[in-house]
């Protein structure tokens, strides 16, 4: 039986009739009348006895009609699921990110996407610059975010938010007074920095290079949660990317914008000869729109900010 007569006989075993099979399925009599012949030709036993122009469903009838009940149940769930993967409502994601976006931001906006999109599968793991790359490029991972990627002939990297670097301090800290922070105004004070791996040290290099101001930094860390967490332990100030969000794992930081204005793009890199699947292009228009949410409702830099002014304290 191939699944138009399936769909037949399981309209008459439902319905008792040809003409009450014919309107449910919005076809003629004759058709269904037809079809049934054939089918019971075909399979070489009757599916119904003809009692007084009513169908009374046979014995095999009976037996055929709980299988084609359950194949039918699996045509449906196919259905569904291609409406589903039409929508994007269902699917496989595999994402990867660095851990200055992957600690808090990532998962926000994964979570905020599942509230929507419950049936779709994610994985989700935090690696190293360099292997956040390896895996894409391998296509071990659909997505990766990151900032300052390296370019490479075998990923893709699209931009999909930019803003300024950003000034970090203990609550309390001097520095809190101000509106915004200068590299001179930095200077006074013991600096986190960075090691030479890390993506943002040639950046602050080059900053307090032009403001020809000696950098001495007092501890340097390879990881930007490494500096959020000394600066939540009031081990001195540091200058880190405006996506980490990581105000709610430190609440003694405060943040400030920072001066010169150093702008870091937020990129999503993925192998350039595979095409996003639906459920890939719906999270990236997902987490764009997330992030556009996030500057508009409590992006760290836009803090209210104190009126009076720091005094220079000497460094420790």
């Amino acid at each position: 039986m191939n699944l138009r007569q399936m769909e037949v006989f399981q309209a008459i075993m439902i319905h008792g009739t040809v003409t009450g099979a014919a309107r449910a399925l919005n076809i003629s009599q004759p058709s269904v009348t037809g079809v049934l012949r054939y089918t019971e030709s075909h399979l070489k036993f009757m599916l119904f006895d003809r009692v007084k122009g009513r169908l009374i469903p046979t014995a095999e009838a009976k037996v055929l009609f709980a299988q084609v009940e359950q194949v039918f149940a699996h045509v449906e769930s196919v259905r569904r699921t291609i409406d589903n993967l039409c929508e994007a409502r269902t699917g496989m994601l595999d994402i990867v990110a660095i851990p200055a976006v992957g600690a808090v931001l990532v998962p926000a906006a994964i979570g905020d996407f599942l509230a929507t999109h419950p049936d779709v599968s994610v994985r989700f793991q935090m690696r190293s610059r360099r292997e956040v790359a390896e895996l894409v490029e391998s296509h071990s991972a659909d997505l990766g975010f990151g900032f300052l990627t390296s370019v490479q002939p075998r990923i893709e990297r699209s931009e999909i938010a930019r803003s300024d670097l950003v000034c970090i301090m203990p609550r309390g800290h001097p520095l809190e007074a101000l509106p915004r922070v200068s590299a001179a105004d930095v200077a006074n004070y013991p600096l986190v920095s960075y090691t030479a791996t890390q993506g943002l040290a040639p950046i602050i290099n080059s900053i307090f290079a032009e403001a020809r101001i000696n950098l001495r930094p007092g501890i340097e860390v390879g990881l930007i949660i490494n500096a959020w967490a000394l600066v939540n332990a009031g081990a001195g100030v540091a200058l880190v990317d405006p996506f980490s969000a990581l105000g709610a794992l430190f609440a003694n930081v405060v943040v400030r914008p920072f001066v010169p204005s150093t702008s870091i793009a937020l990129e999503m890199i993925r192998p350039p000869e595979r095409p996003l699947s639906r459920v890939g292009s719906a999270f990236v228009k997902h987490f764009t729109a997330f992030l556009r949410r996030l500057e508009r409702i409590a992006w760290p830099a836009r803090n209210a900010v104190p009126v009076r002014r720091a005094t220079p304290a000497a460094r420790r």
